[in-house]
């Protein structure tokens, strides 16, 4: 059995959950070296010379995150490899822009099934091993989850649910800590999607594209190194609200920067 945290990652092909990985191999001031599971649909370059880099502590699963036998698959293989897993970061996410009046059922269902659903599927197959090693839940949500963008109906949906799971599950798993990360507006392949749509409003648009023009846009190591350094070393009683309860752990809803999580960024 190994003695390093083992943590199962969701979305790691590309932007903060890529960010999360190469983090959680190299190690940073605030935290140690980890092994990692990535499940992903695919596995692009960048993200197979990582693990041909980590001498062994990188295990690439290639599947579908709403599939119970691909996340079965990913747990099986951290437990035959190193016999425990300690965290979970699920990141896997998508968008898709559609007006409520123009919205594609099946579309609707396919970004819930892949942001909200999958969050089930991940956590059903991972559960008793995290039971077991009193573990850690890292969701990687938006402030989508309590806004109203245009266009985003699937998307705002989706991160709300998040958030909904996200406390529930702390409630019925009273020894797994567990967050839910508002990573801010980061530059990922997701943001080009958006600054590309047609369907969102003219004003709401353009908020993201002068954020790409002034170069404000938050590289994506940002964020990752706070859900990084929480599914290490995040506990039930971390980070203390300023009402001075440990609601931040038990599934509530933080934002990357909030001071309460300034111990656990870079």
């Amino acid at each position: 059995m190994s003695v390093e945290p083992v943590i199962l990652v969701t979305g790691a092909s590309r932007g903060i959950g890529h960010a999360a990985v190469e983090l959680l191999l190299n190690g940073t001031e605030k935290f140690g070296k980890a092994r990692v599971v990535a499940l992903q649909r695919t596995l692009p370059e960048p993200l197979v010379e990582l693990a041909a880099r980590s001498d062994g502590n990188l295990a690439l699963v290639q599947g579908d995150v709403t599939n119970p036998e691909d996340n079965a698959r990913a747990v099986s293989t951290a437990l035959d490899r190193w016999g425990h897993i300690d965290a979970l970061i699920l990141n896997a996410g998508i968008i898709i822009e559609e007006r409520i009046a123009d919205s594609n059922l099946e579309r609707f269902a396919h970004v819930l099934n892949v942001n909200t659903v999958s969050l089930i599927a991940t956590l059903k197959a991972a559960l008793p091993a995290l039971r077991a090693s009193k573990g850690r839940v890292v969701m990687v949500s938006s402030g989508a989850a309590t806004g109203r963008t245009s266009a985003w109906s699937a998307y705002n949906a989706s991160k709300a649910a998040l958030n909904a799971i996200a406390r529930t599950l702390a409630n019925e798993e009273p020894e797994i800590a567990v967050f839910s990360v508002r990573p801010g507006v980061v530059y990922t392949e997701m943001q080009t999607e958006i600054r590309a749509g047609t369907a969102m409003s003219a004003e709401e648009k353009e908020k993201f594209l002068s954020l790409h023009r002034e170069g404000k846009l938050l590289a994506p190591r940002l964020p990752a190194h706070v859900i990084a350094a929480l599914a290490m070393n995040g506990t039930r009683e971390s980070p203390v609200m300023p009402d001075g309860t440990g609601m931040g752990a038990t599934g509530g809803f933080l934002y990357w920067d909030v001071e309460q999580l300034a111990d656990f960024r870079e």
